[in-house]
């Protein structure tokens, strides 16, 4: 992962020209936030049969208002890579349409501005909603839940002697 990670950084600093360099760059980057998801994924998905007590708290964790903003940047890369990656393979089956490689990369833009700009204010009304009910019970959403309060693996599945 970290030899992608700095390909993707050497041949970001390279321009290629305006269109076709920042779609790749935003590509990339969105395809190692989505690879970076989903081992966090597996490894946490994993922790509810081996170690549900780091489960649970995990669960409590990914309410905490930055992880939310995280997922707020997962859902604009998956989109965008969605929607770029669908461009790319038109521009592949098609070959006389790369001339219009400016016009398809805005088109994408567009696109995704119009389709991820809502979600992206549903997803933060949210975090804002759970926000203000944990100040109205008196709680803040700023705190990070301690991983003691969960119970720990040898208290839910029978140890061998």
């Amino acid at each position: 992962m970290f030899s992608t990670l700095k390909l993707t950084a050497l041949e970001s600093i390279r321009y290629r020209g305006l269109w076709g360099h920042w779609s790749w760059l935003a590509h990339r980057i969105s395809g190692l936030a989505i690879l970076s998801f989903l081992v966090i994924h597996v490894w946490d998905t994993a922790n509810a049969h081996f170690l549900p007590g780091l489960y649970q708290w995990s669960l409590e964790f990914f309410k905490y208002p930055l992880v939310a903003v995280g997922e707020i940047a997962l859902m604009a890369a998956v989109l965008y890579h969605a929607i770029n990656g669908i461009r790319i393979t038109i521009l592949d089956f098609k070959p006389e349409l790369w001339q219009h490689q400016r016009t398809s990369a805005m088109i994408s833009w567009g696109l995704f501005a119009v389709v991820f700009i809502p979600i992206a204010i549903l997803m933060f009304s949210t975090l804002v909603g759970h926000c203000s009910e944990l100040a109205a019970e008196g709680a803040t959403c700023w705190r990070i839940p301690p991983l003691s309060a969960f119970q720990p693996f040898s208290e839910i599945h029978e140890l061998p002697h």
